[in-house]
């Protein structure tokens, strides 16, 4: 195996989750605010209407309570206004609640008790914030407060500051309920979190950027997110048939990257398919087995570890999650997120991959595609180029080199005439002038002729009856074919070089130009009565129809990029005949293009 290493660093990182958009996050205090300030106004009307009055200090109740419906209403104003940074409000916000309800529950204590609102509310604002962990901190912080409070007002002489068993039973509730607020909040964390995920995915396609810039930032957010120590991409070239292997690895709060081009893969995991990904919770290859999931078919199967199977990081990985990068439904390699804590991976978390794979391998193609598309596109129009300038520049050029031809055998021969042949040289090489001039305004414009297939094939009679005194007559349809003004162009220049070709190597003097429109095709046809195709364009058939290939290269390739046919009829000393043939689905597709 031959490889050669890169390691950059990439900075330090910040520990845990990355956090949520901002805007997503302020969204979130501004309902959080909405629901506390609602919530504050109704625990204190139902208070004050309350004919059992607090067993202690009814007035201070009152007090606390109008004051953290004051507090309530101007976090609102603020929140609601942008006033305050949405990350810090929730740390701010969260331990004054904690304060505050537990205050409230301590005074509260003889009447219609909000103790169970108060406490529920602020399990539910943190576990919508930070999910389940944090949710069970605060959780038994409050269980912790409430009676420690009731205990130390009696301490300080509250009346009816007495302790009982249901100050023990209202915080043990209160622990189950935290824990399954938290629980169903980390699920729907965890959703949201993938959601964004996969929302931020495409930003990473991008044309003309390195590829390995959008790997590394994926695979970082990918380490994040499964909380992750250790992940490798390995893809393999299709032309070069060698792998190239990113490995990343994240040591206190630094992510490191490493590039190695291997000639093959360096962790093959042979008991499971190319399509196939996997979960193993138990690396050790003695009698553990890994959970095989097929992307193709959807089959799930158990399979066994064989020893000596290399996995990343080896003496460190405790878990492991691996999925297949398919292209088109061809195995291009895989990608391996490693746990180096006893944390196992879920099932989950093997379908999240899949489809996180799934998707940056289509992005990533399409990337790919897109800019194959744009060489495939600028070779067509160097193409284009090279015919217009074959039908157009090089034959006046061409014009021009058989008249100074003419003048140099007039010298010596008829010197009276050369004054003549000057002169249509001249114009010869003002008319090429005008065309490369009109050619270069087309060429800056970036657009072709706007002129209709019917006024271009006039415009082309006249010019070839004024200036080659060949006779052309078009028959068409009344009623115009809609045609995109990109399809008009090309068989505007193939009946050009047809008559140019007719003139200059058959000698014709007259030429039929005819359009014919059905519903699934359109037909062209030039025919002209000249001497027709002499020697070199190879032999016809008995119908007097020449090869593909021996028609005119530049119709040829006009005719192909607009998916139609071509055949050329000819006899020695009577005429050509070209038709072409066009479908009508790529007519809607160039008007699409042109759109």
């Amino acid at each position: 195996m031959r490889s050669v290493s890169l390691h950059l660093p990439f900075g330090a990182r910040r520990h845990g989750p990355r956090a949520a958009p901002l805007e997503a996050f302020s969204r979130t205090e501004k309902i959080i605010a909405f629901c506390r300030l609602l919530l504050t106004i109704y625990t204190l009307a139902v208070v004050t209407i309350d004919p059992q009055q607090p067993s202690f200090k009814p007035n201070f109740a009152d007090v606390v309570l109008g004051a953290y419906v004051a507090y309530s209403a101007l976090l609102f104003f603020l929140v609601r206004g942008a006033y305050v940074s949405a990350q810090r409000v929730g740390v701010f916000s969260t331990a004054v609640d904690v304060l505050w309800v537990s205050l409230i529950a301590l005074f509260t204590e003889g009447g219609t008790s909000p103790f169970f609102a108060l406490h529920v509310f602020v399990i539910l604002s943190v576990s919508v914030r930070w999910g389940l962990a944090a949710t069970l901190a605060v959780t038994v912080l409050l269980a912790a407060f409430y009676p420690g409070l009731i205990v130390a007002g009696r301490a300080i002489d509250f009346h009816g500051a007495v302790f009982r068993s249901i100050h023990l039973f209202r915080p043990i509730y209160l622990l189950v309920i935290g824990y399954l607020i938290g629980y169903l909040g980390e699920h729907e964390r965890r959703a949201k979190r993938k959601l964004g995920f996969m929302l931020e995915l495409p930003a990473a396609f991008r044309r003309k950027q390195p590829p390995g810039r959008a790997f590394s930032r994926l695979v970082r957010r990918a380490l994040d997110y499964f909380q992750a120590e250790r992940a490798t991409l390995a893809l393999r070239d299709p032309e070069s048939d060698r792998y190239f292997v990113w490995a990343f690895a994240r040591r206190r709060g630094r992510t490191r990257l490493s590039l190695r081009i291997a000639e093959a893969d360096p962790f093959p995991f042979r008991f499971a398919a190319p399509t196939e990904g996997f979960m193993a919770n138990d690396v050790r290859p003695a009698g553990s087995t890994v959970t095989c999931y097929d992307v193709l078919n959807g089959t799930m199967e158990r399979k066994a570890i064989p020893a000596g199977t290399p996995v990343p990081g080896q003496k460190s990985a405790q878990a492991l999650l691996v999925a297949p990068v398919l292209v088109q439904r061809e195995p291009r390699g895989h990608v391996t997120v490693v746990r180096e804590t006893r944390r196992k991976f879920t099932r989950d978390d093997l379908e999240f991959l899949l489809l996180l794979v799934g998707q940056a391998a289509a992005g990533f193609e399409n990337v790919r595609l897109l800019e194959k598309a744009e060489e495939v596109a600028v070779l067509e129009e160097r193409g284009r180029i090279a015919r217009d300038l074959h039908d157009g520049f090089i034959q006046s050029l061409a014009g021009i080199d058989l008249r100074v031809e003419a003048c140099k055998l007039l010298l010596q021969r008829d010197p009276s005439r050369i004054r003549h042949e000057l002169g249509e040289l001249h114009e010869a090489v003002n008319r090429g002038y005008r065309e490369v001039r009109h050619y270069l305004s087309m060429l800056r414009a970036a657009s072709r002729p706007a002129d209709d297939l019917w006024s271009s094939l006039d415009r082309l009679a006249a010019e070839f009856s004024i200036r080659e005194r060949l006779r052309v007559h078009v028959a068409r349809p009344e009623c115009e074919p809609d045609l995109p003004t990109s399809t008009a162009y090309e068989l505007t220049q193939i009946v050009r070089e047809a008559l140019r070709n007719a003139v200059r190597h058959g000698h014709a003097t007259q030429a039929v130009v005819k359009v014919a429109k059905r519903a699934s095709h359109l037909y062209l046809v030039v025919r002209d009565n000249g001497r027709g195709f002499q020697n070199g364009h190879g032999a016809s058939d008995t119908d007097g129809f020449l090869p593909p290939g021996s028609a005119p290269w530049s119709i040829r390739e006009r005719c192909a990029a607009l998916g139609g046919t071509l055949r050329v009829r000819t006899q020695a000393g009577r005429g050509a005949e070209l038709s072409l043939t066009i479908p009508a689905a790529s007519h809607a597709a160039d008007r699409r293009m042109d759109a």
